[in-house]
């Protein structure tokens, strides 16, 4: 059975806890808020053992995880899974790809979740990281044979047929080479955009803030691809933050 909020241990009021700048590592942590990041990890997953492959990780690899670079992950991870999942259910999703994958932690995670499917991390070159967290993986015996590194361009990539395509954090033109890979091969697909410059969508948007011009950007987006919802993480981990989830024939 699945907890609900008032039963978790992990509440949403306790990121306040958690530095969230880029250089913050998950090993600086103390040991209490360590504990309860694994408990985020493992309520967030319904997994105790991916708590336990994060604790290892940090342990072994300490210049890896990024505390804001996890929590935007496996927040990803939960709204991007849920979606995979009602596609997956219904018999249309076969292949999930990863596209700008950078370390994999997220097509791990996918991966997990999802045995059945083929998972497949793209980037144009494999971080050392991804081959590290696996070998973290099988040491702990967690099965992740369903996933792989392809060192693309993502331009170059050809989906197989019943895929879904996940794009977080791609900057600029790459979140656009993306969702038109997806729609061209009849995708479903998540993106969730980071740097949106001037004239890729719109020539320019001015006399507006940073988050109104970020969440107009994102619309446009939306717009422009046939996007069915737009999600979102929680903004006190990233103001880069909205998710873009789109099928086949929207």
């Amino acid at each position: 059975m699945k907890p609900n909020e008032s039963e978790s241990l992990w509440q949403p009021d306790m990121l306040e806890r958690y530095p969230m700048d880029s250089n913050a590592m998950v090993r600086g942590l103390d040991g209490e808020r360590f504990d309860l990041l694994l408990t985020y990890v493992a309520e967030t997953t319904f997994s105790d053992r991916l708590a336990t492959m994060i604790a290892e990780i940090s342990r072994r690899y300490p210049s890896y995880l990024r505390v804001k670079e996890t929590f935007e992950t496996f927040e990803a991870y939960k709204r991007i899974g849920q979606d995979v999942y009602e596609h997956w259910r219904d018999g249309r999703v076969e292949h999930i790809y990863d596209l700008c994958a950078g370390h994999g932690l997220l097509g791990m995670l996918l991966a997990f979740r999802f045995p059945k499917l083929a998972v497949a991390c793209v980037d144009i070159d494999q971080r050392p990281a991804f081959e590290h967290y696996l070998e973290v993986a099988r040491d702990l015996d967690i099965p992740l044979a369903n996933v792989r590194y392809i060192e693309s361009d993502i331009a170059s990539l050809e989906p197989a047929p019943c895929s879904y395509l996940v794009c977080i954090h791609a900057c600029n033109e790459l979140t656009q080479v993306a969702l038109g890979k997806a729609v061209a091969a009849g995708a479903h697909f998540a993106a969730m955009p980071c740097c949106i410059r001037d004239g890729i969508y719109l020539k320019r948007i001015k006399h507006v803030d940073d988050r109104v011009r970020y969440a107009t950007m994102v619309g446009v987006i939306a717009g422009q691809y046939g996007a069915r919802k737009i999600t979102a993480i929680d903004e006190r981990i990233t103001n880069r933050n909205l998710i873009i989830l789109g099928e086949p024939g929207e």
